[in-house]
């Protein structure tokens, strides 16, 4: 994969994928081209070749050795995160690609465009991989993985996708939240706030959603939605401006954000859980050595990335699309017990 200077003076990766786009044609079209040009039109053989004249393209040669020694290769396209949700996701999808055999080839979003997601999955196509994984953060991703790549895709965390474009392997988000909260109402919560994950996250809107419908079904007291972006800092900062109109307790949408809550009720002189109860989402291990530690609807990682590389391979081989929900487990810690 060669690289220009965009107008910025900056680096940019030209992939088999903007070569497609200059010649009006696929990416399998391009690969055939560049592995057997036989097989191609003469009309269309032209095409591709002037495309990779005016793009500069050269083939990653690191990519072509790799694919000479091993014949499965799975892409995996993963946000750049530091969070411990797809930091886990990440970790286990190489680890149980290769216990089954297959090599797992990583690339990440960088930024938050459609065009990094093409720069990306071009990225994965030069490994000519046989299926993509796609560890899901924001709706709008996925959609455009499949205009790009016209291969197996498989999504985990994505469970509220619109059904029929690619497979899901997913916690049941919905079960999780009406557990958690079901929870807090027989510890006596009549108002329960909520902290939500950013906007256009699959998990953020789903558990979003399964608060609303609680707070309706038990009649509740209102509840306030407050967004954050994830991190124990925006837990935090949010805990200081809630400290002044306290709920019964909060629902959390991922621990981080619970632990920095905690913290900023601590130094507002409030006391977890007599004052008011937290709740987080993921099961993070630290969650367990918090003062107080932290209740939490646990996900299990390993085998949510375990079952999306079997699907993965399962579709490889011709089956069809599915959707998986694996059951979490509520764990009732300090932060909620009175």
């Amino acid at each position: 994969m060669n690289t220009v200077r965009s107008g910025q003076g900056r680096k940019r990766s030209v992939s088999i994928v903007d070569v497609a786009r200059v010649a009006g044609v696929s990416h399998q079209t391009v690969s055939r081209v560049l592995n057997d040009p036989g097989s191609v039109r003469p009309k269309t053989l032209q095409a591709v070749r002037a495309a990779i004249r005016k793009t500069g393209y050269h083939r990653n040669e690191n990519a072509r050795a790799l694919k000479s020694s091993v014949s499965n290769g799975i892409g995996v396209l993963a946000s750049d995160s530091q969070q411990f949700g797809p930091g886990q996701l990440l970790w286990n999808v190489e680890k149980a690609a290769g216990e089954q055999g297959y090599l797992a080839k990583i690339s990440l979003l960088k930024n938050n465009n459609d065009n990094d997601v093409q720069r990306a999955v071009g990225k994965l196509l030069e490994y000519d991989v046989s299926a993509i994984i796609v560890l899901s953060t924001e709706t709008w991703i996925e959609p455009v993985v499949r205009m790009v790549a016209d291969l197996p895709l498989v999504s985990i965390g994505s469970s509220c996708a619109q059904e029929g474009q690619f497979s899901v392997v997913d916690t049941d988000q919905q079960q999780g939240v009406r557990t958690l909260l079901d929870h807090l109402v027989a510890q006596g919560a009549r108002r329960i706030d909520h902290l939500s994950g950013p906007h256009g996250w699959y998990s953020s809107e789903a558990r979003l959603e399964e608060w609303m419908q609680a707070s309706s079904r038990y009649a509740l007291t209102a509840g306030r939605v407050y967004r954050g972006d994830w991190s124990e800092e925006s837990g935090y900062r949010v805990g200081l401006d809630m400290a002044d109109d306290l709920p019964d307790a909060v629902f959390s949408a991922n621990d981080q954000m619970a632990i920095g809550l905690i913290r900023a009720f601590c130094d507002r002189g409030l006391r977890v859980p007599d004052d008011v109860m937290v709740a987080g989402f993921d099961g993070v291990p630290m969650g367990a050595y918090t003062i107080p530690s932290l209740t939490t609807v646990q996900q299990d990682f390993d085998a949510l990335s375990s079952r999306a590389v079997s699907c993965a391979i399962d579709m490889i081989h011709g089956a069809s699309i599915k959707k998986l929900l694996m059951q979490p487990r509520l764990i009732i810690r300090e932060s909620t017990s009175r």
